[in-house]
This record gives structure tokens, sequence and C-alpha cells, in this order.
């Protein structure tokens, strides 16, 4: 699995668009600044970096070449024989401008920069702890600006290793690993049960047809969306209906008489409830939609309700 989202970019027009973001975010971070909102304003706060952040040489011309650079030199200037924790402030900061540029470096240049700061904490429990919860802030969390379950994982497996790290604290980053690991895009995902409305008990599994599975709530807004997004979508409903693509609707919060809620759902939905399910899958947005392909993996996952429709009907033409 990549570390890296790809991102294509067609035009000339675009590429300087995403360098002068790129350019502008480095040099905020360098400066230790980062705004915030607070009742209506915009307020800096200031942030002491820990070290000075590289800059790629004017020479590398590509937004790949600076990339792969600045991924690779990014760590060159922190000190990692200091036993002590950093400010995580600092370090999320830090973190968070690290990550920025391995959306376009190349596979290789992110995947060895990686592996080589893990090598550089592995032996340190402070800064292996802190480094994880920097990497969650960055791609895992509410405030990340993209989630990349694998390159998350490896802080995860780095805090998993650590000798001088309790048990208790290793607990939370382990089940975050496990429900991240059983559903990376490619892999195929757990199977599980789960009750219809009246009273029986159905089972989840990949049955060779493209499915997409909404994980919410009836009485969530933003799902209510989803499942009409989905309800009238003219191209979907037709392969609903040729049996060409599935769709499961599942309560993960059920209360008592959630079965009503679920009357209205169109006939050749699959819906039911169930309160342990999230403990396998890795359902962080809300909706929580997932597309299955026909060989049963995930083909995306956490994904807004009209990208999960394009991947679907894709697919199933």
């Amino acid at each position: 699995m990549s570390v890296r989202s790809f991102i294509t970019v067609k035009t000339d027009k675009v590429k300087k668009r995403i360098f002068g973001i790129l350019r502008q975010a480095l040099f905020l971070a360098a400066a230790g600044i980062i705004c915030t909102a607070a009742s209506g304003q915009t307020s800096p706060i200031v942030i002491e970096p820990l070290f000075e952040y590289p800059v790629a040489p004017e020479n590398i011309e590509s937004l790949e070449g600076k990339s792969g650079y600045l991924v690779t030199h990014f760590w060159d200037s922190m000190n990692f024989k200091e036993k002590q924790s950093v400010d995580q402030n600092a370090l999320n900061d830090a973190f968070a401008v690290y990550v920025a540029p391995m959306r376009w470096a190349p596979e290789v240049a992110a995947n060895a920069s990686a592996d080589q700061l893990i090598s550089q904490i592995a032996k340190n429990p402070v800064l292996s702890l802190q480094f994880a919860k920097a990497a969650e802030e960055a791609l895992y969390g509410p405030r990340a600006e993209y989630w990349n379950d694998a390159l998350y994982i490896k802080f995860l497996d780095n805090v998993e290793k650590c000798k001088g790290i309790s048990k208790d604290r290793k607990l939370r980053y382990k089940r975050i690993r496990q429900q991240l690991s059983s559903t990376l895009r490619g892999t195929m995902p757990p199977e599980f049960d789960y009750h219809r409305p009246d009273g029986t008990t159905a089972h989840y599994h990949p049955n060779g047809i493209i499915t997409i599975i909404e994980f919410g709530d009836p009485d969530c807004d933003d799902c209510r969306l989803a499942k009409l997004k989905m309800d009238t979508d003219i191209q979907l409903s037709q392969l609903i209906d040729k049996g060409m693509i599935n769709v499961l609707f599942i309560n993960v919060d059920p209360d008592e008489g959630w079965e009503s809620k679920l009357k209205d759902y169109p006939s050749k939905w699959h819906v039911g409830a169930s309160d342990s399910v999230s403990d396998l899958y890795d359902l962080r947005a809300t909706p929580s939609i997932y597309v299955i392909d026909k060989e049963g993996k995930v083909a995306a996952k956490n994904v807004p309700v009209r990208t999960a429709i394009e991947i679907a009907v894709a697919a199933a033409q």
C-alpha cells in the first residue's frame, strides 16, 4: 500500500497553484505561525519551530522532485539524541509540514523517509509516543489534511514494538492498528452479523457483487442526505435493479425502536443494525461509506457519498 495519495496535475496552471500552496505552507510553518478562528476573528498563535525546516533547491523544478527532496531531508536538523520530550504542539506543526509534500513525492522516497524517521525514534519511548500523536493529528484525526492509513500504521507499529512503552499505553494504538489493517484499500474487510428490522439475523460477506456499505445512524442529517442521494441517483438505482450493485445500510448505534426508523429505506437495499461492527471497521466519518469491489476487497472507504456512487457505478459498467 502506497504511503501517498495520488494526484493528477493536468495543467501548468494547476501545478503553479500547488507550488504556491506548498511554498506558503512551508513559509508559515517555518515562521512558526498558525492562524486560528476565535469568535469570528482570526488571531495568530506563534509556535517556535523545533528546527529550521528545509527548502528544496531552486534547480529542482518539478513538483515531484521538490516534494521528494523535502520528505527526504525534512528531519536532517532534528536532534534525535535528546531523551526528554519535545513540545508536542511544535512537533505536531513539524509533522504536518512534513506530510504535506508526501502527496506528491515519489513513493520510494516517501517510504524510505518514513522508515528512516522511525529508525531514529524506535528506541526512544518518549519520542515514539510523541510521534504517534503527531502522526494521528496529521494523518488520522478529524483535523488531518488527508488520511493516509499506510503511513500512520508505520508509527503505530513502532509504538507496538517499542519496549519502553507500557502495555496499557499501547492498547488504544493496537485497537486502531487492527481496524486500519483490516480495512485498508485492497484488502478484504471482516465479515459481520447484523440484525434486520424483522428480527432475523443476517451475515455480511463478499458475494461477487459491488457493494456500497453505509455505516451510520438514521437520525443523522448527513446519513439521511447520503441515503437520499443514493436513492435518487438514476444510474445507481438502475444497477441495483439489475442486481449489479448492492447497497447495505448498517445502523452502528441502535437505540430502542431503531427498527421502525429503517422501514422507509428502499426495498432493494439491505438494512439492519450492529452495535459491534464499529470494533471491526474504521468508522471515522459519519456516515462512514465503503465501496467493496467484485473481489470482496475495499475499493474505497470513508469517502463522500457522491464519490462512492461514482466508483461503484464505474466499476459495474
